[in-house]
């Protein structure tokens, strides 16, 4: 059998910009290239040297607080219809269900070739967001999103990251047999306790326990939430200190109404690694994840997480024993959960020895190799027809 071409319509591909990016670069890394051969289409090529061919699309800044996001404009390129029959793949792939995955998916119905995608954003929960303030914002939003999704169910296969996902879209009228339940990995060599710096932040007081959030600062990552947090330790246990890692948006208000937590930055590779070892719980108080990376590589690092009950986080961690999930937006349900982590040192190494195990049980190698599996599956079944 030749290879199987493949085109990948990615939004972003600059490398730990998001969740997305952060999970297609772990793809891109594990393309078998003995039996596979891909081309990307994107409006923002990877900043690094890559090894495969790469066209970029035009695009336009996306007119909110997220400036770094670009939208891609592939009808202005007229040369993208040509570029891929050049190419003639025998399998689609985008990141979202933007103009550059609607291109995806009309080229691949009229080629009549399957088209796959990764739900890798709740859209409903990220709109709201940003737009809960418009008057009749429900109106408006509810027709947006459901036309964002015939995307979705015209594409030949979905990968939804956990089961609330998958029950999510069902609701939304892909068929059952449109969707895969598809995880994340994570590397826990990368990630892990063996990074412990306990030198690391030498300004916070001596002995204090460390609370970390690592996320991009905008306001779907609910900020608000962690502020009353911080009052809260403030008022009540002032040795708890937190620490925030990421940039975006929101950082001046949080530097603004947290003036004793400490601002790291974002962080990348053995940076962030030792942050994460260094602290001793992971708090993660956004409701709008699908799956949520961070979660994951908290749990790899050897820390408990406190998360809101809503999302990805759900099913990622089991209540009580690998985690513990609170009531969103709930800050006195955070800061009870956490003060029980700091004063029970048993049930802290509990959480804390059954979340390392979690995470190693997570393998990038095995997912991969069932993604590209199932590729091969949809081609071989769309020549047999």
């Amino acid at each position: 059998m030749s290879k199987i071409r493949i085109a990948f319509f990615l939004d972003v591909m600059k490398e730990d910009f998001d969740g997305v990016s952060i999970t297609m670069h772990q793809v891109i890394n594990r393309i078998p290239k003995e039996t596979f051969e891909p081309i990307f289409i994107t409006p923002q090529p990877p900043e690094r040297d890559f090894k495969y061919p790469v066209y970029q699309c035009p695009y336009l800044n996306i007119p909110f607080s997220n400036k770094d996001y670009r939208l891609a404009l592939p009808g202005r390129m007229k040369e993208l219809t040509d570029i891929l029959d050049d190419f003639g793949p025998d399998i689609l792939h985008f990141s979202s269900p933007s103009g550059l995955g609607g291109f995806a998916v009309k080229y691949a119905r009229r080629k009549q070739i399957p088209v796959t995608t990764i739900y890798h954003t709740h859209f409903p929960s990220f709109a709201n967001y940003y737009l809960r303030y418009i008057p009749f914002v429900e109106k408006i939003t509810e027709p947006i999103v459901h036309r964002l999704f015939w995307l979705y169910r015209g594409s030949t296969r979905v990968f939804a990251p956990t089961k609330s996902m998958e029950e999510y879209l069902l609701g939304k009228g892909v068929k059952s047999d449109q969707l895969k339940i598809w995880g994340r990995g994570v590397n826990t060599e990368r990630f892990s306790p063996e990074h412990r710096d306990d030198l690391l932040w030498p300004q916070l007081p001596e002995g204090c326990k460390k609370v970390l959030f690592v996320s991009r600062l905008v306001k779907e990552k609910e900020p608000k939430t962690l502020i009353r947090l911080y009052n809260l330790f403030q008022e009540r246990r002032p040795e708890i200190k937190m620490v925030i890692t990421g940039e975006g948006p929101t950082r001046a208000k949080l530097e603004k109404n947290m003036p004793e937590a400490l601002f790291t930055g974002k962080l990348t590779g053995l940076d962030l690694s030792r942050a994460y070892a260094s602290a001793d719980i992971f708090v993660f108080p956004s409701t709008t994840e699908t799956f949520g990376n961070v979660v994951l590589e908290a749990l790899a690092s050897g820390l408990p997480v406190v998360a809101a009950a809503e999302g990805g986080p759900k099913d990622i961690i089991q209540d009580g024993e690998t985690g513990v999930l609170v009531e969103p937006q709930q800050e006195e349900a955070f800061f009870a959960e956490i003060v029980k982590l700091v004063d029970d040192a048993a049930y802290y190494e509990g959480v804390r020895n059954a979340a390392l195990a979690y995470a190693r049980s997570q393998n990038w190698e095995s997912l991969c190799q069932e993604l590209f599996s199932t590729y091969t599956a949809l081609v071989q079944s769309a020549e047999g027809k």
